[in-house]
């Protein structure tokens, strides 16, 4: 290791010059790294002990001998050197940053976030930039886990810590949340602090306007405590505040307290609504809304007989062979079967209706030595027990099981996600057809007498016969509303609620409305007709930025009766007919998707959308149909575009897009990316055309070693990896 300079920033990242830190530790450290590089890790340990025995406290003997024993796997020792450094040194960045880690691995994502907040309240503000990587690693592990308004406030305060410079992956984390179909509107909906109320009184403002800076800053637990003590004060404003702060620091159960509160000030709003259903999202059910989910054991006798006796019963249905738990390829295999709650009905599928159909009570496995009944203890568990003891017979002896609790779950998930069992050869339509009753069925039928944590314990119907619970059964209802796209819609709701006794949702003018401020839930509130073209084109952006299919539907539908905008070049005129067949294919409309794409095709007299409007039917055949059926077409089209080059950044696209072609950093040139097109070969090579093309290549070059690639001119050999502007490969 060479000498480093007197002056320059010390490697321990304390942030203070190396003459000043740690240069009485080098030789120390130089040894160590000698043995960490020829893998003798607990020499290099024993050499930083020593090293630390003559210079104790040395940050950056210190921060190797942590990062050495991480590498071990000794995460709780190297938690404790980083915390016995920052007893010593507390603004010592990288022991922060070291430590969040560690201790995101170890005790989770919630102790991750409280030691963050605990490295920025300590480090100074100039030194905090270098926070901003660990940031972002806590904000994309809360995201995994579904904490995704801490998850985005996190992404958004590494941006904010780390200055000017734009991080791609900071940036494309957060177009992944936003434009996650499956996460709610009200989890992704940009809330922002809301600013000290007019009139406060000085003593009150003064510490309002504090709060709101420690929050700006990332210092939610500071800002919190803040708003709780204005929030004593009546300030209802604060407690609004206070539940962002709680909600960012994922403590979900405060936050949701905090905005009830608010909420109570608010009366019959629509502010109230949007806020109470984010509470009925994020709120955790409490301890008299759960029930176990337990297995019963038994021990095999029989296990031959035991299988025929299940597989010949009505009501069980042979799952085949799979892991014991699903999640892990190493747990054993064992044969599985579901439990149903009537036999299974004869006939065609296709004459079949929703209310024909059983569903699953329960699943049962069984391995070498004993069978286990997987189902939750909500009142069945005892009829279940003796129906499987009944089926099984002699093949188990008659003796009672061994109970396994496998952890709680919520008794309205059990009531509102019952399984409904489908047979094997089901098409996708007629599955798609009969999940769409059922969920319809749910809401409409099961939902409104089943009694709601969130109303208090009382069904819908009893809500809507109580004002003071109608704030939270139009928000369970906005929720349904909103949610459709994932379910398929299929229910009358002002029927619905003309039925629980509560009036439509407010209106919304559309010649008044700020598109960019409204709620996303309620962006399908907005009647479009009456937008103007501008109003129109920011709807249709932001719904395709948060991906809500519902806005982007109707939006797209609108925007293609007013052609002005599409000439005046506004809005690219290939975008919302894709986006209305994409939609269709979704709902396996397929007529219907390539009505859109033919209707779009008429539309454009352009002539410079041709490659993106043929790779468009490629990729909504590609959704339905076998590699056989559209893969030649798809060799027809690299054939045509070969040696068009304005083509090729579409042609490219798409096949990323596809997965049919992989971006990979070039290892030798940081500023490069490789495009490996070996995914593409393959496909090409067993389902292409193996006849002549019209240019005389052939419709599958792969299959003689060879692939096109875009502006590359003829095919040449490239044994799978392509470089943007390197040309043909030798």
């Amino acid at each position: 290791m060479a000498a480093l300079e007197s002056y320059s920033p010390c490697p321990c990242g304390s942030g203070q010059k190396y003459k000043w830190c740690c240069q009485k530790a080098e030789p120390f450290a130089e040894r160590a790294q000698r043995l960490a590089d020829s893998n003798q890790i607990e020499a290099s340990v024993a050499a930083l002990d020593e090293g630390l025995s003559k210079v104790p406290g040395s940050p950056w003997l210190t921060m190797r001998k942590a990062v050495l024993i991480a590498r071990q796997g000794k995460l709780a020792e190297a938690g404790t050197e980083l915390r016995a450094l920052l007893a010593k040194m507390p603004g010592h960045v990288g022991a922060h940053n070291f430590l969040v880690r560690v201790v995101l691995e170890t005790e989770g994502a919630e102790a991750g976030v409280a030691q963050f907040q605990q490295a920025l309240a300590t480090v100074s503000t100039e030194n905090r930039p270098p926070l901003a990587m660990t940031a972002q690693l806590v904000g994309l592990i809360l995201s995994e886990q579904g904490h995704i308004p801490a998850a985005y406030a996190h992404l958004v305060l590494s941006k904010a810590i780390g200055g000017d410079t734009e991080d791609r992956q900071v940036a494309q984390s957060l177009r992944m949340i936003e434009g996650n179909v499956n996460v709610s509107a009200w989890l992704k909906n940009p809330y922002k602090l809301a600013p000290a109320p007019e009139a406060l009184p000085a003593a009150h403002a003064k510490g309002f306007a504090d709060a709101i800076g420690w929050a700006e800053a990332g210092l939610w637990n500071s800002a919190a405590a803040a708003f709780e003590t204005l929030s004593a004060h009546n300030i209802p404003l604060a407690d609004y505040n206070l539940g962002l702060c709680r909600l960012w620091l994922t403590d979900d159960q405060a936050s949701a307290s905090a905005f009830r509160r608010y909420i109570a000030t608010l009366g019959d709003s629509t502010e109230a609504v949007d806020i109470e259903a984010l509470c009925q999202v994020i709120a955790p059910p409490k301890s008299k809304d759960l029930v176990s989910h337990v297995q019963l054991i038994w021990t095999v006798r029989d296990r031959g007989a035991l299988l025929k006796a299940l597989r010949n019963a009505p009501s069980m249905d042979d799952e085949g062979r799979g892991h014991l738990d699903p999640e892990d390829p190493e747990s054993p295999e064992v044969d599985l079967f579901a439990l149903l709650d009537r036999p299974k009905p004869e006939g065609s599928v296709a004459a079949l209706e929703v209310r024909d159909l059983p569903r699953i009570e329960a699943r049962v496995s069984v391995s070498d030595g004993q069978a286990a009944l997987d189902l939750v203890d909500d009142g069945r568990l005892e009829r279940l027990s003796a129906r499987f003891t009944e089926i099984a017979g002699l093949a188990i002896p008659p003796a009672h099981p061994r109970t396994k609790v496998l952890g709680p779950v919520s008794r309205l998930s059990v009531a509102l996600e019952v399984e409904m069992w489908l047979p094997e050869d089901v098409s996708a339509e007629d599955a798609a057809r009969l999940t769409r009753a059922e969920r319809a069925r749910i809401i409409g039928e099961v939902w409104p007498d089943t009694r709601m944590p969130y109303l208090g314990g009382k069904t819908p119907r009893e809500a809507g016969r109580d004002p003071a619970s109608h704030i939270a059964l139009r928000a369970a209802l906005c929720q349904f509303e909103s949610g459709q796209e994932a379910w398929g819609g299929g229910i009358d709701f002002p029927a619905l609620r003309k039925d629980l006794g509560l009036e439509d949702e407010p209106a919304i003018d559309p010649a008044t409305v700020d598109v960019d401020r409204v709620h996303l839930s309620r962006l399908i509130r907005i009647p479009i007709e009456g937008l103007s073209d501008l109003g129109l084109i920011k709807l249709f952006a932001r719904s395709h930025r948060y991906l809500l299919p519902i806005v982007i539907e109707r939006s797209a539908k609108a925007l293609i009766e007013r052609p002005q905008i599409f000439e005046r070049g506004e809005l690219d005129r290939v975008v919302p007919y894709a986006d209305l067949a994409n939609l269709a294919m979704g709902r396996l409309q397929k007529e219907e998707a390539f009505s859109w794409l033919e209707r779009g095709r008429q539309a454009d007299k352009s002539g410079v959308n041709v490659v993106r409007w043929d790779f468009l039917e490629v990729r909504l055949k590609a959704r339905t149909e076998r590699p056989e059926d559209w893969v030649p077409q798809l060799a027809i089209l690299l054939d045509r575009y070969s040696q068009d080059r304005a083509a090729s950044s579409h042609v490219m696209m798409n096949l990323i897009e596809m997965g049919l072609v992989e971006v990979q950093p070039n290892p030798d040139d940081s500023g490069q990316m490789l495009m490996d097109t070996r995914r593409l070969q393959a496909v090409l090579a067993q389902f292409g055309p193996k006849i002549t093309t019209a240019s005389g290549r052939l419709g599958v070059s792969a299959t003689q070693g060879k692939i096109w690639t875009p502006g590359e001119g003829p095919a040449g050999r490239t044994e799978g990896i392509w470089t943007p502007g390197s040309g043909p490969a030798p």
